[in-house]
């Protein structure tokens, strides 16, 4: 017998039922955290369309002004919740949780025209999740590139010390699954956070999931083992080769190398983009490897050749008038 087949036959007890609901809702909570750090440009008025209004699960303040960090703890999030939605969930209460994105999606005003490619991708692959559809996930998760390596004396440290960190809340849970023994799914009712309208919310997410179509093949939460091709991998000549074919794929702009302790840029510097970076308005770079190279990977030969091709003046107009430093030239 299949195991979905088997799972259908499975009730759910109430403390899975608030467990994985939990989990959902610590998603959802980063899922908003991530939109407002790396996206605050193209939603300035994120703080009345979120809908968690106390953000009680997030107390990280190294995040602000990185979004490479909110990024990555969202990845990791999606990648629990998706083992713990395929091991302790039956389908009726995924299709459940799908109606509550789907609100969420209606209330905060997401859309196939406001919403950013790459949040295109986690939207979507959120909701591969919800579908059940674990496969592309199972192996990605087996095959992410780790910060620290299992076979490594800081893995050890740092395993230890997160065995030490949840001591209290490992106590916690063991309490409160005992206060619920003998109950079922059933017995428990757990109130809907979000105020959207389902229909609403899945029409404009079929629209969003029709624009990424089969691109999510490639897209990965976090980086793979093995991933080719890295950008920054590149050799300098292989990319002033790229320039010179397709010249028309590649701009000079500023991007955001520094951030102030309010989360703002402290500095800028001129970066070669290639079209498929994920940039957001302010300049700030989302997520790792993407195609940006700034000029001190480049000598001046190379410089002038990538000027010439680009037709970029040697002194641009604009530097007289930004605040940040130019270092293109």
């Amino acid at each position: 017998m299949k195991r979905q087949q088997i799972q259908q036959q499975i009730q759910m007890t109430a403390y899975q039922k608030k467990t994985v609901h939990d989990i959902f809702l610590t998603v959802m909570e980063w899922f908003e955290k991530y939109v407002e750090i790396a996206y605050k440009n193209e939603f300035p008025d994120w703080e009345s369309r979120k809908q968690i209004r106390d953000n009680l699960t997030i107390k990280r303040t190294d995040i602000y002004g990185n979004p490479q960090k909110a990024e990555k703890t969202l990845s990791s999030q999606l990648h629990l919740f998706a083992a713990t939605l395929e091991e302790d969930t039956t389908p009726q209460y995924q299709q459940e949780l799908k109606q509550e994105f789907y609100q969420w999606i209606s209330a905060v005003g997401i859309d196939v025209n406001n919403c950013p490619e790459r949040l295109k991708q986690f939207l979507f692959g959120f909701n591969e999740i919800f579908d059940g559809n674990y496969e592309k996930i199972r192996k990605e998760i087996a095959n992410r590139k780790r910060d620290i390596e299992i076979d490594s004396p800081e893995y050890l440290e740092k395993l230890s010390q997160m065995f030490a960190d949840t001591q209290t809340t490992t106590h916690r849970e063991m309490e409160i699954e005992k206060s619920l023994r003998g109950k079922t799914d059933r017995d428990m009712v757990i109130e809907n956070k979000f105020g959207g309208n389902v229909e609403q919310g899945e029409e404009a997410f079929k629209r969003i999931a029709a624009s990424v179509g089969d691109s999510h093949q490639n897209f990965f939460f976090k980086e793979q083992r093995g991933q080719q091709p890295i950008p920054q991998h590149r050799t300098n000549s292989e990319i002033i080769q790229d320039i010179r074919q397709n010249p028309r794929n590649w701009r000079l702009d500023e991007v955001i190398t520094q951030y102030n302790s309010q989360g703002g840029a402290e500095r800028k510097e001129m970066a070669l983009i290639h079209s498929s970076a994920q940039i957001s308005l302010d300049g700030a770079v989302l997520g790792d490897n993407q195609p940006v190279y700034l000029a001190q990977r480049f000598d001046q030969r190379e410089i002038a050749e990538i000027n010439q091709v680009l037709n970029v003046s040697q002194q641009p107009a604009q530097q007289q008038q930004t605040p940040y430093r130019w270092s293109w030239e």
